[in-house]
């Protein structure tokens, strides 16, 4: 479990002086046993927010025994099978449960874990305390228009409410806030309505076609669109980023229509509807809006459609039929086709206003309830009314006596009456915090839906961006402001707002009052971004403002884009001198479906992109009275003592602790920051998902916060001051650049810094506008030169731009190599760098599903290499190395997914000659096997397998709905010669699913739990007749299926009903195969890397 953040230097140097009292080599005794801080904690569920005492210390023991370090404690509601679920526990931090939370804490602390506590029952941030007046809130409008010369007194109407608003006995909103009125002479309207989706990723995507869908859903007033135009942009969603690709018409007519153009890259397209076929106007309808690619790829498709791919994200929308009704602006993307839960129907016409001084603000002529009195001039007006009232949003999954309001994340009182609110109610039954296993409060991922708003917004606007934006309102319902420049730079100054706000009037406000009772704040600050949600925040700004950061992955979602949210983080702890890099591990839809090797994959992922911590997603508290598999959350990798393979649980914790231990040491070792703008809806994507300098370098990303505070240049690097450094700064692929940042980056480069990037013309946002595009200009005029070439570079003080060539190609021009280079499969290895106190830390991975063998070159001088083993704790230095004058090579062989640590740490001059490669013995052990079945679980107590074959391929029924572990005994006589020599031998297991254990003779047990599956046993083996047994455990899917399908008496019990994101029925499921598949064989060889 993370602890208040103390500095990298601070942290490591206590763990060292620790390991040091311990004895030997501080770095290799905490890779060989972690310390509890460096071990995976866990999201620990009371599901009804029930509790049993009486079993929780044996519960948490259990955890602490597998190789678990800590908890974060949720408050969460179950779903799925009532009768199956915990019984309801007491109201969320009432006295009962503020008592129960102690009891937590206090038993936790007892065995050594820290904790920390959500401060919701489930989430967003809220409660049954929560005034309206401090929850979540969106802006409305309504209009009238009237014609002047006229003295006007009328109550303005009212626009329609959220369905969920809290109202009074009346219907009446409980709480709602006139925010301005504005007039409007002579009102125009725009030629049609636009929408933004960013397309599936990964980005860019090429494509080659559009395809539409006219529909009518049988209302008179809904029409067929007519013309249409569709534009690209590769890099952001701002105007002067697209070009036209199809001006087209749509025939009046149901079904699809296609339209064809050049091949073009996109990360983003825009739809523009211009017209319909009724000459009399009223409403536009449109079924669906597809993007294809040339392999015949659907990339606008909506990530809503199908959770297993990271789909597309409807960004920018015009105001819809009613704006909160079913004719929303998503449907045009969803694939539906018709209907009002299926299309999209055009609400008013979006305005078109010539300049904003035309806007007249009469907010002060509208009273509390909403009474105009006003002198309308002559001609005519359209007068807006826009108010604030609570979305009536609520917490997601609460507990049954705990549901409640979301508070205004925008309002810094909101968020500090909360966080106070928390506090007094857990003090009294948890004593002082700073004496407790409590450390932190945790912020689960920012998912407040709709567009949010808080009755200060234009106070901070104006406060924020120098200048009122009440005449540009209209432009957050898609009107247009003057053009549509003018309007992009106002909607830009809106989204940095907003990001602004959440930054500083939630998660820092949460902090400063945390900090006050002695609590950090850990939070997945900016999660989960799009395309699963669109978060109103720059995420490394949002991160940078926590005391510990998290992010998140999904195992199954090993595509580039939404729910791996590990570059994002690692780049904002690199950036704000964080040393632990949290991740929400291994959430999942697949309920017992998974085992450590399918698990391994996704976390050396994550391990190369930057998580040095592990937060196992998830555990819920199982008393015996809730059966097995027992009460479980419906999403994540449920990992608790009833999973089948707990008892073989441990060498896989320890492999992720050992990582995590050397992958908190020293710092990170990158070699280009990326800068990604000040924009206000800001992400950043997984690693080399973007344009990247290579393979072979790794990176960070920075925001503008950062980049002015904390970078400086020394010694030929910019740096930031916990010491992580790079060669070369890269600008983002924009035509815009803030102000500010520009004046920075003038004084890097003028002190030595090479920055890449093209040539800015124009300042971002509409604050400052004429004058600051014009200093932009003038400074980068100085900066750049003229730069009229498509590539260059140009001299600026002691340093340089260079615009126009590939970061790979400008890091070589600076004598930068790449820092891992690996013979013929550079793109098949990931890999990240970490540099303590001289020593070289590498994590390699193996993105592929084969072997990878040849020569790996390290950025290493004058060191000896050596294989760090987290899997089994292990050291092995390395002969047969070749020193270079700019590197280390040497031989390297890693598995289909494999990893494994390359450590630099001894000086060196020469490898010598590396050990010829012997040849291998290999022996096949065949069946019969006697497999032997655990009582109670439905399969026979023995059953004879004349050859390995799957259970699920068995003829007893209750052997293929088996779950559980299985024994596999076999006598087999070994070669007199086989262990001649001091030979090496490895009992290989072929494939098996999920996890296994191998005892030979009565020796100590090995427990092998990825590929190859392989254990040696030479220790165990003797000449002569041996005892083999391989326990085998697969999940508990399979019995699931078999209970649902009625196969023998019931077994299971559990609160889950379905399985996989689609939610599809336990019956309809088909088992996974499981048990031991083989061949089984003995390899002998003199040496162990004989045989890898």
């Amino acid at each position: 479990m993370t602890r208040p953040a103390l500095c990298a230097p601070v942290l490591l140097g206590l763990i060292a002086m620790f390991l040091a009292g311990q004895g030997g080599d501080p770095l290799e005794q905490g890779f060989r046993e972690p310390p509890m801080v460096d071990r995976p904690s866990f999201y620990f569920l009371l599901l009804n927010g029930y509790l049993n005492r009486g079993y929780l210390e044996h519960e948490l023991k259990q955890y602490k025994d597998a190789g678990f370090g800590g908890l974060c404690l949720f408050d969460m509601g179950a779903r799925g099978d009532k009768s199956a679920q915990p019984p309801a526990g007491p109201p969320f931090l009432g006295k009962e449960s503020a008592e129960d939370i102690a009891f937590v804490i206090r038993t936790a602390g007892r065995l050594g874990m820290d904790v920390d506590l959500s401060v919701s029952s489930s989430w967003d941030m809220g409660a049954g305390w929560v005034r309206p007046e401090e929850a979540s809130m969106t802006l409305l409008s309504s209009y009238i228009d009237v014609r002047g010369p006229r003295e006007i007194d009328m109550a303005l109407p009212l626009p329609p409410l959220p369905a969920e608003t809290p109202r009074n006995s009346r219907g009446e909103a409980l709480f709602r806030k006139e925010i301005a009125a504005i007039a409007i002479p002579d009102p125009a309207f725009l030629e049609g309505y636009t929408f933004i989706i960013q397309l599936e990723p990964p980005w860019p995507r090429r494509v080659n076609r559009v395809v539409l869908f006219n529909t009518a859903s049988g209302e008179a007033e809904n029409y067929f669109v007519k013309d249409f135009i569709v534009s690209l942009s590769e890099t952001t969603p701002e105007a002067p980023a697209f070009h036209e690709v199809v001006r087209g018409s749509l025939e009046a007519r149901e079904g699809a229509q296609q339209f064809s153009f050049a091949p073009s890259p996109a990360r983003y397209a825009k739809l523009t509807l211009r017209n319909g076929h009724n000459p009399h106007g009223g409403k536009l309808e449109l079924g669906e809006f597809q993007v294809w690619t040339a392999d015949n790829r659907n990339v606008a498709l909506s990530h809503r459609v199908n959770r297993l791919v990271d789909g597309a994200d409807l960004i920018r929308r015009p105001a819809s039929l009613g704006q909160l009704g079913d004719w929303a602006a998503d449907n045009i993307h969803d694939n539906v086709m018709s209907g009002a839960r299926g299309s999209w129907a055009s609400g008013p016409a979006p305005l078109s206003i010539d300049s904003a001084d035309r806007v007249r603000d009469i907010s002060a002529r509208v009273d509390s309830n909403g009474r105009l009195r006003w002198s309308a001039p002559p001609g005519k007006w359209r007068v807006i009314r826009y108010l604030a009232v609570n979305t009536g949003e609520k917490l997601k999954v609460p507990s049954p006596r705990s549901d409640g309001l979301a508070t205004d994340h925008f309002s810094e009182q909101a968020t500090e009456r909360y966080i106070t609110e928390v506090i007094r109610r857990l003090r009294p039954a948890v004593g002082d915090f700073r004496n407790s296993a409590l450390k932190e409060l945790y912020l689960a991922s920012y998912e407040v839906r709709g567009q949010v708003w808080t009755p200060a917004f234009l106070d901070e606007f104006r406060k924020r961006r120098g200048y009122d934006l009440t005449p540009y309102l209209p432009a957050l319902s898609g009107g247009q402001i003057k053009d549509e420049d003018t309007t992009e730079r106002v909607i830009y100054d809106y989204r940095k707002t907003q990001g602004e706000l959440l930054v500083d009037h939630y998660y820092r406000a949460a902090v400063r009052t945390a900090a006050k009772a002695g609590l950090g704040v850990e939070s997945e600050a900016g999660g989960p971004g799009p395309p699963i949600h669109q978060v109103p925040v720059d995420s490394l700004l949002a991160n940078g403002a926590v005391t510990s950061v998290r992010g998140e992955f999904w195992p199954y979602r090993q595509r580039a884009g939404a729910m791996w949210v590990v570059k994002e983080t690692a780049s904002a702890a690199h950036i704000y001198g964080k040393p632990m890099v949290n991740m929400e591990a291994f959430t999942s839809s697949y309920h017992w479906y998974e085992g450590p090797q399918d698990l391994k994959f996704s976390a050396d992922r994550a391990f190369a992109e930057g998580m040095n911590h592990v937060v196992w997603h998830t555990a819920s508290h199982q008393p015996p009275e809730s059966g097995k598999p027992g009460w479980v959350y419906y999403a994540g990798t449920h990992i608790t003592p009833n999973v089948t393979w707990w008892p073989m649980a441990r060498p896989f914790l320890d492999y992720l602790a050992r990582a995590s231990f050397l992958l908190r040491q020293g710092i990170p070792v990158s070699d280009v920051l990326e800068y990604y703008g000040d924009q206000g809806y800001n992400f950043v994507p997984p690693k080399h998902a973007g344009s990247g300098p290579g393979a072979g370098f790794d990176y960070d990303v920075v925001n503008a916060d950062a980049l002015i505070r904390r970078l400086a240049f020394r010694e030929g690097r910019l740096v930031f001051p916990e010491g992580v450094s790079y060669p070369l700064l890269a600008l983002p692929d924009r035509a815009d650049i803030d102000l500010d940042v520009l004046r920075k980056l003038a004084v890097l480069i003028e002190q030595g810094a090479t920055v890449a990037g093209r040539k800015p013309d124009r300042s971002t946002g509409y604050g400052g506008y004429p004058e600051r595009d014009q200093q932009v200009r003038e400074l980068a005029n100085r900066i750049w030169g003229p730069a009229e070439a498509t590539a260059g570079e140009h001299a600026y003080g002691k340093g340089r731009v260079v615009w126009g060539r590939p970061l790979g190609e400008i890091l070589a021009g600076m004598g930068v190599i790449p820092d891992v280079q690996f013979q013929g499969a550079d793109n098949d290895i990931d890999f990240v760098h970490r540099r303590l106190d001289g020593t070289e830390i590498y994590f390699l991975r193996n993105m592929t599903h084969h072997a990878i063998e040849g020569d790996a070159k390290f950025r290493v001088t004058g060191k000896q290499p050596e294989i760090w083993r987290a899997d089994t704790g292990t050291i092995e230095p390395r002969n047969g190395f070749r020193m270079e004058k700019d590197g280390v090579r040497l031989p390297l062989r890693l598995e289909p997914e494999g990893s494994l640590f390359v450590v630099f740490r001894r000086n060196a001059q020469s490898g010598g000659a590396g050990a010829a490669i012997q040849p291998v013995e290999t022996l096949d052990i065949g069946g019969p096997w006697e497999v032997h079945f655990s009582p109670h679980l439905g399969a026979p107590e023995q059953a004879t397998f004349p050859q390995l074959i799957s259970w699920t391929d068995h003829p007893s029924e209750g052997i293929r709905y088996y779950s559980g572990i299985a024994e596999y005994r076999k006598r087999w006589t070994a070669p007199e010669n086989l262990l001649r020599g001091g030979r090496h031998v490895i009992l290989d297991l072929g494939d098996l699913w999920a996890v296994a254990e191998v005892t030979v003779n009565g020796g100590h047990p090995k427990v092998v739990w990825h590929r190859p599956f392989r254990a040696e046993i030479t220790g165990d083996l003797r000449p002569g007749e041996n005892d083999i047994r391989i326990r085998v455990a697969n999940n508990w899917v399979n019995r699931l299926i078999g209970d649902a399908r009625g196969s023998g008496p019931r077994i299971t019990r559990t609160n889950v009903t379905s399985n996989t994101p689609r939610g599809i029925p336990w019956a309809k499921m088909e088992p996974r195969r499981s048990g031991l598949f083989g061949p089984v064989r003995i390899l002998a060889a003199h040496s162990a890397d004989d045989i890898r």
